[in-house]
């Protein structure tokens, strides 16, 4: 992915007047950005992500385990993180429960990325402020069949669903993992046992906002099959006011 290309393209989306209104909408939501990562990218992945979308967040925590050179970076300080794709579900765990624990009265809306998944805050920004953050909901590209939001696109929780996400894990049921799995499968069967919905985020042509794919794959092509099979809904198109891709 060319994150220059992308920024080109999504700013000659807009005229000045649309502009106007977006910046006037952002200021109505609080955003907080939740960044996986590891040491190795720091360079390279987490710099990028530092100084391109992520500087539209209103609060960006990257996620990683223990490094003695942070860099600089907004690193979260969360100990005891397991490093290994593996270990995803319970790296994503402890960022929510951070996340619960010490920001969760100062945004609205909480989303967990990867470090090569790329953002437009704009868009985002302006369609989560017309949600309500008290309504147990979450956003993100749906995947027929496993009923989950595909973690390489991002996905966001409402305040309400952050809060009810960490209370299901205090339950002494089988249903919120903390380690194992899948990790977008797992945290999305947690939010289910919750009563946490997934929202429609497709716009008003029934065009995909959230993408799994990388741009090239998108605009170009080829469309693998896996990803036509298990959209959820069709067709498979993608909207101008796009929010992110993988």
């Amino acid at each position: 992915m060319t994150f220059s290309l992308l920024i080109g393209i999504h700013q000659s989306s807009f005229n000045h007047t649309t502009s106007f209104r977006i910046q006037n909408n952002l200021t109505q939501v609080r955003v907080a950005c939740f960044v996986l990562t590891t040491p190795k990218n720091f360079d390279s992945r987490t710099r990028a992500v530092n100084l391109t979308w992520g500087r539209r967040c209103d609060g960006l925590f990257f996620i990683t385990e223990p490094s003695n050179d942070t860099q600089g970076l907004p690193i979260a300080p969360i100990a005891n993180i397991t490093p290994g794709y593996e270990h995803l579900t319970q790296k994503v765990v402890l960022a929510l429960q951070y996340a619960y624990e010490y920001h969760f009265n100062n945004f609205d809306w909480f989303v967990k990325a990867d470090d090569d998944t790329y953002i437009f805050m704009e868009n985002l920004k302006t369609f989560l402020s017309k949600q309500n953050t008290s309504e147990p909901v979450s956003f993100g590209w749906i995947s027929k069949g496993y009923d989950y939001h595909q973690g390489g696109a991002s996905y966001v929780l409402s305040r309400e669903a952050l809060k009810r996400f960490n209370q299901g894990l205090q339950k002494p049921n089988a249903t919120c993992h903390k380690y194992g799995g899948h990790e977008d499968i797992e945290i999305r069967a947690c939010l289910r046992s919750e009563g946490v919905y997934m929202g429609n985020t497709r716009d008003e042509k029934n065009r995909e906002r959230f993408h799994p794919l990388n741009f090239h794959s998108h605009f170009v092509g080829p469309i693998p099959d896996w990803y036509k099979h298990r959209a959820a809904l069709k067709p498979v198109t993608v909207s101008i006011l796009f929010f992110s891709f993988f």
